[in-house]
């Protein structure tokens, strides 16, 4: 693991997105104040469960609400700005893709460009140590 990830940084650099921010946020749609998150919700839905699909029917966008607002998924994030994922970047010569690749269901999002993905922080905590042995 590089010498300045330790497993404090990690710790603090993982952030498990809080449930209810994420009901609140789907509940509120469109109209919410946190379009960022409401957006990277549904890539990350969309992702888990129509992989490779570039367009969803109605249906499937109805299925995908319903999985996000079931709360049966944890949502965590990874800032770029943190030194965790400038360390994890690295492992892959800055290729964004390989990274987020790792991850069963992981995006990175276009405005902040923070790495998210469909897992708790827990999980993301031992795949991300496993990255920088």
């Amino acid at each position: 693991m590089p010498t300045n990830i330790t497993p404090a940084v990690m710790h603090d650099s993982i952030e498990e997105i809080d449930p209810q921010l994420i009901r609140t946020t789907l509940e509120e749609g469109a109209a919410t104040n946190n379009i960022v998150l409401f957006d990277v919700l549904y890539d990350l839905m969309e992702h888990k469960l129509y992989p490779g699909k570039d367009s969803l029917t109605d249906d499937e966008h109805t299925e995908v609400a319903w999985a996000l607002e079931d709360g049966a998924y944890s949502v965590s994030r990874i800032p770029r700005s943190s030194p965790l994922f400038n360390a994890m970047l690295g492992q892959y010569n800055g290729d964004e893709r390989a990274l987020v690749q790792t991850f069963p269901c992981a995006i990175i999002d276009d405005c902040a460009g923070d790495l998210y993905a469909l897992a708790s922080s827990a999980f993301l905590e031992q795949k991300v140590a496993h990255i920088l042995q």
